[in-house]
């Protein structure tokens, strides 16, 4: 089994919750409080990755999520799961790919045909499935300082160009709290926060010292609050010009002149969103790889080219981007997400608790 080390696991862990989300502007309908929103959502999150994710890993640390359904379920009620988890995987990553490839064409390729830019990608994700899940994470690890020294750059620019303004975020709750919690829950649940349920599938992998539970939590709170310092910037920025286009952050950062030299690094912004999808539909391109292994006997590579060939030709089932967005926003996010992220893995905890203790009570008698 490969192992994958704990600096790996975090590293993985930071990158794929921040992924895209950052470029963007969440909880929009809370507008000057959605960065509050954003915040009131990381500790919902919080609650059910230790609640309930965490917990029921604890339970079960020898095992993944598709091997913890049919250990609990069975295998008639498990298998329909199992499945219904690898199709909940593939769609996560077909929606990252549309999304790479509708706005690359928006902002930077506009004469590039979406087919290709949608196969480049793809065809990366295929060829670091295809070198293992150590690799993979070893990717992240060298990675991320990358990444967070690009925000970090693009944050100091911004802030030094004179483009924030505090007062867009003020008054705080003139609306009431209720509207910020409309935002919240559970549309920040769903995305970003609570697909950590994917790693219910790599935590057996990580390094068994006691302290992955720890760093998983500490990983967390720095993604959450840096997507939460992400969402003042946009707004402080932008203003309500943040809650209509595509790309904030983007936006943003075309504004920047810095002494008179600087400007137009949005290509800066661009890397961004590639590593950023990048890394979140490859883990579950993983993820959907990993499950379907358990109860499809083929050899590695015949399940890594058929989900990768769902996957690539499933990203044209959306007409263009603002299909993609609204389906997810009005449907998934609400409905259909939280089956996967909140409603399994409650009935899995709570089964595995009875399980538990009628064991302990068997072994006292």
């Amino acid at each position: 089994m490969e192992r994958i080390s704990l600096n790996q696991l975090g590293s993985m862990i930071v990158l794929f919750l921040i992924g895209s989300s950052s470029l963007f502007l969440l909880a929009s309908d809370a507008a000057k409080d959605a960065w509050i929103a954003v915040f009131v959502g990381m500790l919902c999150g919080l609650i059910l990755l230790c609640g309930v994710n965490l917990a029921l890993f604890r339970l079960m640390p020898d095992k993944d999520l598709i091997e913890m359904i049919f250990e609990l379920l069975g295998k008639p009620i498990g298998f329909v799961i199992c499945i219904s988890y690898v199709l909940f995987f593939c769609y996560e990553s077909i929606r990252n790919v549309r999304e790479f490839g509708d706005l690359m064409i928006m902002y930077l390729l506009p004469q590039t045909p979406l087919a290709a830019l949608m196969l480049i990608i793809c065809l990366l994700a295929v060829y670091t499935v295809f070198h293992g899940l150590d690799v993979f994470f070893r990717m992240a690890e060298a990675i991320l300082p990358i990444v967070i020294g690009i925000y970090i750059i693009l944050f100091t620019l911004i802030a030094g160009s004179g483009l924030l303004h505090l007062e867009n975020l003020t008054p705080i709750f003139d609306d009431g709290f209720s509207t910020v919690w409309r935002a919240a829950f559970p549309e920040l649940i769903s995305f970003p926060f609570g697909e950590l349920i994917l790693f219910l599938m790599f935590w057996k992998h990580a390094a068994k010292d006691g302290k992955m539970t720890s760093l998983t939590v500490k990983c967390y709170l720095f993604s959450g609050c840096f997507i939460t310092i992400t969402n003042i910037f946009i707004y402080a920025g932008l203003g309500n010009l943040a809650g209509t286009v595509a790309i904030p952050l983007m936006q943003l950062t075309n504004l920047i002149e810095f002494s008179q030299f600087l400007e137009r690094i949005d290509p800066f912004v661009a890397l961004l969103l590639f590593t950023g999808v990048f890394f979140k539909l490859t883990a579950y391109y993983f993820g959907a790889v990993l499950a379907l292994s358990k109860f499809i006997k083929l050899p590695s590579k015949h399940i890594i080219i058929i989900v990768g060939a769902v996957i690539y030709f499933g990203s044209f089932m959306f007409r263009n981007y603002m299909e993609q967005v609204w389906l997810g926003f009005q449907y998934n996010v609400k409905y259909h997400f939280p089956l996967f992220q909140i409603v399994v893995p409650v009935v899995l905890l709570m089964l595995a608790v009875i399980r538990r203790r009628r064991n302990e009570k068997v072994l006292t008698e």
